[in-house]
């Protein structure tokens, strides 16, 4: 049997592949198709966008994590923000590939539960029995995630949940780090947590949980966005949820050069299953055109020719792969740039580091980011790439060389670079450098050497 091309190999998928705890691809990809989780939605779903995008983002970051997803909700409620802005929650449900449900009836009890917000005290005995269930909560700019095994209470449930400012940020990235401590409980690796802790991210001081931070009120009025994969859609989701009070006066440049492939999907939050070979640009630009924003397209890539004029206010986002291209940030000149990696491999997969510029050091002055000699694929020493070697060389390379994804880990990424592109705007200072490592909630900051301040827009309120 022929190795199946990268750009068709599930990312999040591959991740059995690389540690090597199954035999071969097809048996990684069968234990993947397997797996399954349940959202639900919460007793406040039609009161605020907040409880909605929350609703969206795990149910699109679920479907591209897990075989299969349920969703509990009410399927007549209409979304009023975001990508599936007008449609039905059981239409959006329907589209990102997941199955609708009214309760929790014939739910696998092995599979986690993903509770977003307060529950609606008709389901809180049907949680009995389920041994995973996590509780998502949003507070002010706080995302946090608590387990509650076993029979969940109404007392339980609505427990530390308390409306504040109605942060959309918050919400999306609390969303995203349930399914990322949800995946933890299936992907079970020797001596990790991940999924049986209590865990809590506070985007507007990182270094600081008990800093409550101002009402989001005002972000920046123009983005830039540099690479339109992982990343990029990420960050495109992310914008597409704030709300502008007149987006059609928010210029946002999507810049790339690659189309999309079958395998994008799985951490593209804006990748349909068969994309078709359309450009990135244009389905980015599509879904941000539908919501009434000032789209410009660039197709082609960053290089040494590239320069913002002195009215350009953008604030670039940056989600590339390449040390080339990063050297280049601060010889563009944008107002702000926040360059976004994650980790490739299956121990960093959900490791994140962030790097705003102008900072202390130009960015073709990061050690990190100098020229590193050209190195060879190593194949991991394990029976699914020594199958893999046997039946293709040159395409177990090829697997070998492919980075393992997974999309909640680019909406978190996504929800930090937009808060701190915003801080300085509402009166906080900023980071150079910010390391976040998932799975141990290692953190490490750096704070701002160079205060910048783009122009700003003002938000409506819930």
């Amino acid at each position: 049997m022929n190795v199946p091309s990268k750009d068709t190999v599930h990312r999040t998928a591959l991740l059995g592949v690389h540690e090597g705890t199954h035999a071969t691809l097809e048996a990684a990809l069968d234990a993947h198709a397997a797996t399954g989780i349940t959202v639900v939605a919460g007793s406040q779903l039609g009161k605020h966008a907040a409880h909605q995008a929350a609703l969206c983002t795990a149910t699109a970051t679920a479907v591209r994590a897990f075989g299969s997803t349920r969703v509990v909700a009410d399927g007549t409620a209409v979304l009023t923000a975001g990508p599936h802005r007008g449609q039905t929650v059981a239409d959006a449900v329907a589209d990102e590939g997941a199955t609708l449900a009214s309760d929790l009836q014939g739910v696998p009890t092995h599979w986690p539960v993903v509770l977003l917000g307060p529950l609606d005290p008709a389901l809180s005995q049907s949680l009995s029995g389920h041994p995973v269930v996590l509780q998502v909560n949003w507070n002010g700019w706080t995302a946090s995630v608590r387990p509650a095994p076993g029979s969940v209470t109404t007392t339980d449930a609505t427990r530390e949940f308390v409306e504040k400012d109605e942060n959309v940020l918050a919400a999306l990235c609390a969303a995203a780090l349930g399914v990322h401590e949800a995946f933890g409980t299936i992907n079970a690796r020797p001596g990790s947590d991940v999924g049986y802790r209590p865990i809590s991210l506070n985007l507007w001081s990182p270094a600081a949980q008990d800093d409550d931070g101002p009402p989001l009120t005002h972000v920046p009025a123009a983005w830039w966005l540099v690479g339109l994969g992982h990343l990029g859609q990420a960050n495109a989701w992310v914008l597409s949820w704030l709300p502008y009070a007149d987006p059609a006066r928010v210029p946002i440049v999507l810049q790339d050069v690659d189309k999309a492939v079958k395998a994008n999907h799985s951490t593209g939050m804006l990748t349909p299953r068969h994309p078709a070979q359309v450009r990135k640009t244009r389905l980015v630009a599509a879904t941000l055109d539908a919501l009434g924003f000032d789209t410009h397209i660039v197709e082609r890539r960053l290089d040494r020719n590239t320069r913002v004029a002195k009215k350009d206010t953008h604030v670039a986002l940056l989600g590339v792969d390449n040390l080339a291209t990063r050297r280049m940030i601060s010889a563009v000149s944008w107002t702000s740039a926040i360059d976004a990696g994650l980790g490739a491999g299956p121990a960093d997969f959900n490791a994140i580091q962030l790097r705003r510029f102008p900072s202390a050091r130009l960015s073709d002055q990061v050690p990190a980011w100098a020229e590193a000699p050209t190195s060879t694929v190593v194949l991991p020493r394990n029976s699914a790439f020594d199958d893999l070697s046997q039946r293709d060389a040159c395409g177990a390379l090829q697997l070998a060389g492919t980075a393992v994804g997974a999309a909640f880990v680019g909406v978190i990424t996504a929800c930090l670079a937009i808060t701190e592109a915003t801080r300085p705007l509402l009166g906080g200072t900023g980071l150079d450098v910010l390391s976040l490592h998932l799975s141990s909630a290692d953190l490490d900051v750096a704070p701002a050497s160079h205060e910048t301040c783009p122009p700003a827009a003002r938000l409506t309120t819930s």
